[in-house]
């Protein structure tokens, strides 16, 4: 209601700048044009006082962070995907949890990981993202026990096929794999990727499924136990005037 108000009072505004010149008087039209002017500006500032309070007041919760960023870097690379004929499927568990990893660190992650499934495959193949949650149980060991402590974590799952050779057995480590067995470039992206997920409490791993001439990319994440909420920015208004016909343009970000 409030930016329909906003988009009314700017057309308001560049009609009467139209208008100014049509009146017999010249001066009359523009001692009219600045008053309703500075109405239009005074009402503006009011119905911009009034959004601000209401983002400063109205906690958004945080939810379906991992799956947007994946969308997200999936756009991004559509033209590559595209030009190697390269086709993606997702597969999302629903009501998928929060992560404890901050956004732009996890955005990094894949970037970089589907990078490198782009560049290291051959094209005409598929492109496989799979997301898995697990609660813990006592007792187990493996993977589960590296997050035990936080009740729960959740698994990105990256698969394409591979135009290497087959190296080791299925489920080697990343540090495992002979550097001269793959491009430099490529190396390097996926070992900075590896710190990356370290230093943010995560598991990473580096497997070939040898039958399928497939690699899997796992990355594993403890959950977010707390609600995390956030606020929308708040839009600072200049104090000088802003430019005719601004206002049915100003966004509510």
């Amino acid at each position: 209601m409030i930016l329909h108000v906003r988009s009314t009072l700017g057309s308001i505004r560049n009609f009467t700048e139209l208008s100014r010149e049509k009146f017999g008087d010249k001066e009359f039209g523009e001692s009219f044009f600045r008053l309703i002017t500075k109405d239009i500006e005074n009402a503006d500032l009011l119905l911009n006082g009034l959004l601000n309070y209401i983002k400063a007041s109205t906690p958004i919760r945080k939810t379906n962070t991992v799956h947007t960023l994946i969308e997200q870097v999936l756009m991004k690379y559509r033209s590559q995907l595209e030009e190697k004929r390269i086709k993606t499927f997702k597969k999302f568990e629903k009501n998928f949890p929060e992560t404890i990893i901050p956004d732009e660190p996890l955005k990094y992650i894949l970037d970089s990981v589907l990078q490198y499934a782009v560049f290291s495959k051959p094209p005409n193949g598929n492109i496989e993202f799979l997301t898995k949650f697990f609660i813990l149980q006592r007792g187990v060991v493996g993977v589960q026990s590296f997050f035990e402590r936080y009740g729960g974590y959740i698994e990105i799952l990256v698969v394409f096929p591979s135009n290497r050779k087959p190296v080791g057995r299925s489920g080697i480590p990343l540090e495992g794999i002979p550097s001269t067995q793959k491009d430099e470039a490529l190396d390097l992206i996926l070992r900075l990727v590896k710190e990356v997920v370290l230093r943010n409490r995560g598991i990473m791993k580096f497997e070939t499924d040898e039958r399928k001439a497939k690699v899997i990319i796992p990355l594993g994440f403890p959950v977010e136990r707390r609600k995390v909420v956030f606020y929308e920015p708040i839009s600072i208004k200049h104090p000088t005037n802003p430019p005719l016909g601004s206002i049915p343009n100003v966004p509510f970000l």
